[in-house]
């Protein structure tokens, strides 16, 4: 009997006891929305959209072909496609390459290069069909070329465009696409655009133009030295942008979002939604008047009318078709 009672107590303080209350600790600080007084919006978005609009191909192929000018006979190695495990490429692919570390007098070369290009032209522009140009050249490269002590053209990643143009009698309409992924910094580069310092870059723009014009601008790009109104860091965008002629009734603004990050890393969103130029009659909103809703960490902030109308001034006009015709005896 003392045994089944014992085995009973025991039992019993084993049963569950009731569940105290859950402390739910301190309350969540509220969300610190930094101090923008000091920031002119309107400027610092129409930088950054001049920014996006010059991570391109162009002035990193030139880079790398004024510092490829700067080689001694075998300094760097040349070769016939691509060098062997120097780079993700096929080894039976149809460009060139240099692939070696260096130095030719106070020039040092590190690293590997591969590039490809391809043009053809065909058709005559006096007539009706017209003549169709097509080219394309691509550049991947993990090296650095330097001088003296400074760094002339580095590329790790990969850059690449391409250009289809169409010209007849009273007609002229092109398409260019370009794409730069990577690390990118160099005097031979970078000097003359608003990113000296360098940057590290996912862009990807496409234009449409000639008889209309539209332009396409998505990524991401982390500035090295320089910031965007002395403030932002990075920026990201996804825009789509249509031009006088195209088929929108709003030619003022784009369609989509362009963010700024800053040093703490707050993001600072500008949302664009456009409507038809009738609305600002009607009072309909969304408007076509240059306008986007502003978002600072996520938080509704106000709106900023912006001029983003550089798009069409030239800048995006494509590269020349003899800017693609370059090899190794180049």
């Amino acid at each position: 009997m003392r045994r089944c009672l014992a085995l009973f107590l025991g039992l019993a303080a084993c049963a569950p006891a009731e569940e105290a209350p859950v402390d739910p600790g301190t309350p969540v600080d509220p969300l610190y929305l930094p101090d923008t007084s000091d920031i002119d919006f309107p400027a610092a978005y129409a930088e950054a959209f001049a920014l996006a609009l010059s991570v391109r191909t162009a002035p990193v192929w030139r880079g790398h072909v004024d510092a490829l000018a700067l080689a001694a006979p075998g300094c760097p190695d040349l070769w016939a496609g691509a060098p062997d495990d120097a780079l993700e490429v096929d080894t039976d692919a149809p460009g060139v390459s240099w692939a070696d570390h260096c130095a030719a007098g106070t020039v040092d070369f590190g690293g590997a290069a591969y590039w490809e290009t391809d043009v053809s032209v065909t058709g005559d522009a006096t007539t009706a069909e017209g003549q169709i140009t097509s080219a394309a050249r691509t550049l991947i490269s993990d090296a650095v070329v330097g001088q003296a002590g400074e760094t002339r053209f580095e590329l790790d990643g990969e850059a690449t465009d391409a250009l289809t143009r169409t010209v007849a009698p009273d007609y002229d309409r092109y398409t260019w696409s370009s794409l730069v992924q990577g690390t990118v910094t160099g005097t031979n580069v970078l000097a003359d655009t608003p990113t000296p310092g360098g940057y590290r870059a996912d862009v990807y723009l496409y234009v449409e133009g000639g008889d209309s014009a539209r332009l396409e601008a998505r990524g991401n790009v982390y500035l090295y030295e320089d910031r965007v109104a002395e403030r932002f860091d990075s920026l990201a965008a996804d825009l789509s942008y249509v031009g006088v002629g195209g088929p929108s009734d709003c030619t003022r603004e784009p369609t989509g979002w362009l963010s700024l990050r800053d040093s703490d890393a707050y993001w600072y969103d500008l949302v664009f939604l456009p409507g038809n130029a009738d609305d600002v009659d009607t009072g309909l909103d969304p408007a076509c008047d240059g306008c986007g809703t502003l978002y600072v960490r996520g938080v509704e902030s106000g709106e900023v009318c912006v001029d983003l109308s550089s798009a069409w001034d030239g800048r995006l006009s494509p590269p020349e078709t003899s800017e693609f015709v370059w090899s190794i005896h180049g």
